[in-house]
């Protein structure tokens, strides 16, 4: 709840205290209701509140949602309130014409009991403007470049990334904000629709995506390992016609960068006189490389604040051939 504290006391600009409901009164509703949703006590001008923190990323309906706090509103005898990580516009929306207060730290505040209906514009705008997810933007690429994923549970789709279901979830959550997907659910498994297609989709999405390089390294010979891929100018003389020169450039995931640390398998040099660079990235460079070398998207991304009007109009032409 620390983040709902900080929302209400930056918003309402009063101090409150917020502290779990006693057990004596939880006890009173059901089960599921306990494993849905932590309880919390606040008092907001002289008022007493109950604060219901959903724990999962899937939402009920509007209409169980109001089921569930007109449930607790009837047996303890104050307003109940929503708390939602993160809570998609449309959703909002329905609540509030249910009349069901909520609250979505950073982002909104809707408590009629108290006559509260806040939207957090200095935060709400800005965040169109901030990056995706590392996990996001490979999913995005995945779907771009190797195959459409809209017909594939999220379940599928972390098993094909290699990624958990959590990771999965909180990138697509990631990409709902962003409104690059909408969430559908079908036979009760959460499915995602993208908003845009192909070359529309990319260019629609390039103003969130960001350079997937975490860190670089030089070396003084190239890394022993498959986990290792051409990237940079290398990987552009392939996918273009700009001549490779004399370096070589590689990318790696960090958990094998770590593993070729453990094993000693590389020597990280300064950079004078060497010829080898070794990029750390974001995400894994091998979920969406073919041929030892990485994706032209993230490509792209790694090279296009370079101002080599050459290297610019290669990159252009890379990404004009995949449409």
């Amino acid at each position: 709840m620390e983040e709902t504290l900080k929302y209400l006391k930056e918003t309402l600009g009063v101090e409150i205290v917020i502290k779990p409901l006693k057990k004596a009164l939880q006890n009173k509703f059901p089960l599921f209701m306990r494993q849905i949703y932590g309880f919390y006590r606040t008092r907001l001008w002289n008022r007493n509140i109950i604060l219901l923190e959903h724990k999962g990323r899937e939402t009920a309906t509007a209409d169980k949602l109001r089921k569930h706090t007109k449930m607790v509103e009837q047996t303890l005898d104050e307003p109940v309130v929503l708390v939602f990580p993160f809570l998609e516009p449309y959703n909002r929306k329905r609540l509030i014409q249910k009349q069901v207060a909520f609250i979505v730290p950073g982002k909104q505040m809707f408590i009629p009991q108290l006559l509260i209906d806040l939207k957090d514009f200095r935060n709400a705008v800005p965040a169109k403007n901030v990056k995706l997810l590392p996990a996001a933007q490979c999913i995005l690429f995945y779907h771009l470049l190797k195959e459409n994923i809209e017909s594939f549970p999220l379940k599928t789709v972390a098993q094909k990334l290699g990624y958990t279901q959590a990771t999965v979830t909180r990138a697509v959550q990631a990409l709902v904000e962003k409104e690059i997907v909408t969430k559908t659910i079908e036979n009760k498994e959460v499915k995602v629709r993208f908003t845009k297609k192909g070359k529309d989709l990319w260019q629609s999405a390039l103003p969130v995506l960001q350079n997937p390089i975490k860190k670089t390294y030089y070396l003084e010979y190239p890394p022993r390992t498959d986990a290792a891929y051409y990237t940079k100018f290398t990987a552009l003389a392939h996918y273009t016609n700009l001549a490779e020169n004399n370096k070589k450039y590689f990318a790696i995931a960090p958990k094998d960068f770590g593993l070729l640390k453990e094993k000693k398998q590389i020597k990280i040099v300064p950079a004078d006189g060497y010829e080898i660079y070794l990029d750390v990235w974001k995400y894994d460079p091998g979920i969406l490389a073919e041929n030892r070398m990485v994706d032209p998207l993230s490509l792209y991304l790694t090279l296009r604040e370079e101002k080599d009007e050459r290297v610019e109009m290669e990159l252009e032409n890379m990404i004009e051939r995949l449409w």
